[in-house]
């Protein structure tokens, strides 16, 4: 009896855990922005001000930023604070190492059709990789030790932003499709996100 229960209270925190954190983690990000905020909309607007306003406005600046960044004029602009901070010391590091996470789970640092299964000579075993440099050449490091058949492939690990970037040949590759952003979200989760998307309506 107690190690059924256990094993049922266990599975239920493991469904509970994510929806709580998720949620925390949310209301964390608007009470700061709301706290951040306030102040000078409360100058701004007086009595006219009302709780939420902050996040309110958050949510539709982004959105704005979202859709005219697609206008080179405004993706320069909105760049500009970006482009400050890479030049002051400590923060650059802080900023680079933000932006570099949020490039690669965005896809933004891959080509399109790049994702290709790597095959593991000697094995039966496959892994889910992307190609970052796929021909020779003295643009980088790795570019100028490749030989003419091979090409450098970026391995994702689960659950963790991290992997290894494998120098392969190509005939041990084929292609996929997959968006490289899809790819990273699929390696990222363990495979669960593609599981869930690709379950068939009952």
């Amino acid at each position: 009896m107690m190690r059924n229960f256990s094993a049922a209270f266990f599975r239920g925190l493991m469904v509970l855990l994510p929806v709580v954190i998720s949620i925390q983690i949310t209301i964390w990000v608007f009470k700061t922005m709301e706290s951040w905020l306030s102040a000078p909309l409360k100058v701004v607007l007086g009595s006219a001000y009302f709780p939420g306003m902050a996040i309110i406005l958050i949510v539709v600046l982004t959105a704005l930023i979202g859709f005219s960044s697609r206008w080179p004029a405004a993706d320069f602009f909105w760049g500009l604070p970006g482009r400050i901070l890479e030049r002051l010391p400590v923060l650059k590091q802080v900023y680079g190492a933000l932006k570099e996470v949020m490039d690669i789970m965005g896809g933004k640092k891959f080509a399109e059709e790049s994702v290709v299964m790597v095959e593991l000579p000697g094995t039966e075993t496959s892994l889910i990789g992307i190609v970052t440099v796929n021909k020779k050449g003295n643009g980088n490091t790795i570019a100028s030790e490749l030989n003419d058949d091979q090409i450098a492939v970026y391995l994702p690990m689960s659950y963790q932003v991290g992997g290894y970037t494998l120098i392969v040949p190509k005939k041990y590759t084929r292609p996929l499709d997959l968006s490289p952003a899809d790819a990273l979200q699929l390696v990222l989760s363990g495979g669960v996100i593609s599981e869930k998307r690709d379950r068939p309506k009952s």
